[in-house]
């Protein structure tokens, strides 16, 4: 009997080492380890990215569909126009036409200046200002205002996972994964290396239905980074397919924080950072970043937190404490709030809006660019121009 269990033992610590063998050294089983642990210990966690919220509702119902919006806003502190700003906020957002509408009731003190309006459409943004002397601008971006997120055909939960467990079995099997000499060290100064993943043309069915996504025919690439444990790091997805240099980014200890790069003509770029707030545990709370960064050396930002919360008729969203920045210097802060529900048979955005762009001038967003000082001062004026019998009260 004895005998019998030590040999048992043998065995047992046999496997033992070899499963640690080949989780310390087989790229394809650390992988997989690494997706275990994601499902069991990640998704659990208050930090993660997505914690608490259905993605596949809030990519179909509110991202990708046609919403509606109604609320309230507050500027302040408006670099050289002494005047806070309040007003009522509604408008409509719609995908498939990719249009954009808001309309703003402004009022400055005690004075009611009248709506101000934004709209969008393609790549081209206007405004429609009363405010500023009935002078309307209009910017053309020379990119895509109105991406479009997977249309996700289940949940990522657990349950998928567990579902799947053969499919992700089989799919990390057929899928090239290198282990290269690059490291990682995250917010807590743990280190990890990087596994260079390539997913060949026609592989993971399941998981572009998943993404609601034809499987693409070309190779996808990304990068893993993994510490000692398995525990995942940062991914990289690699959209170079899509534009030479973009990628997106999910770091942090459990996966909280996002970044998406873009590369932009004559050397700028864009890059967008969302955060998650585990510590707000009441509702889903984020702090977000977004940068623009210009040829001339100009750094335009944007910093704010966000609130998002569902509610009986579709979602409250809060967009605190925003900054609007250049070179780090405050231009204006504020902050925005309301309610955003989707809507069925919306028609078109500006016909409901009453929106008339007949008369605006498109201006090429590089004039701006090389002289943003001069077009600021001109607009601020126009706005003072407006108000300025209030100076009294200075």
């Amino acid at each position: 009997m004895k005998k019998k269990i030590g040999v048992i033992l043998i065995v047992l610590f046999a496997i033992i080492v070899f499963v640690k063998a080949e989780i310390s050294h087989n790229p394809s089983v650390k992988v997989l380890a690494s997706v275990i642990d994601f499902s069991e210990s990640t998704l659990k966690s208050s930090d993660y990215l997505a914690y608490n919220i259905d993605l596949k509702d809030l990519f179909r119902n509110y991202t990708n569909s046609d919403i509606r919006y109604s609320g309230s806003a507050s500027i302040k502190r408006v670099e050289g126009f002494p005047y806070s700003i309040t007003g009522s906020i509604k408008g409509e957002r719609s995908l498939e036409q990719k249009k954009f509408s808001c309309k703003a009731d402004l009022n400055v003190l005690v004075l009611q200046v009248g709506e101000f309006d934004i709209y969008a459409e393609d790549s081209t943004i206007y405004l429609l200002a009363p405010l500023l002397g009935d002078i309307s601008y209009g910017f053309d971006t020379n990119e895509n205002l109105f991406p479009q997120a997977p249309n996700l055909n289940n949940d990522i939960n657990r349950e998928w996972f567990h579902s799947n467990k053969k499919n992700i079995y089989n799919f990390i099997k057929s899928i090239q994964i290198e282990e290269t000499n690059q490291t990682y060290v995250d917010e807590t100064g743990t280190e990890a290396n990087e596994y260079s993943i390539t997913i060949p043309a026609g592989e993971g069915d399941f998981i572009w239905d998943l993404l609601g996504m034809d499987t693409p025919d070309h190779d996808i690439k990304c990068s893993l980074y993994l510490d000692k444990w398995n525990h995942t790091r940062k991914i990289v997805f690699d959209l170079s397919y899509k534009k030479q240099g973009q990628y997106i980014a999910i770091y942090g200890n459990n996966l909280s924080t996002l970044e998406i790069y873009t590369p932009l003509p004559d050397g700028e770029k864009a890059i967008a950072t969302i955060k998650r707030d585990g510590e707000t545990t009441y509702t889903n709370a984020f702090t977000n970043n977004i940068s623009y960064y210009s040829s001339n050396g100009d750094v335009y930002s944007a910093d704010f937190g966000v609130l998002l919360n569902y509610v009986e008729n579709g979602m409250h969203m809060e967009a605190t404490n925003i900054v609007v920045s250049k070179n780090n210097k405050s231009l204006a802060e504020g902050y925005i709030k309301g309610t955003i529900k989707t809507v069925d048979d919306m028609g078109d955005v500006f016909e409901n809006a009453n929106a008339d762009l007949s008369k605006v001038n498109v201006i090429n967003w590089n004039t701006i660019k090389n002289d943003t000082a001069s077009f600021v001062d001109d607009v601020i004026h126009k706005a003072r121009e407006n108000v300025d019998f209030l100076d009294f009260l200075n």
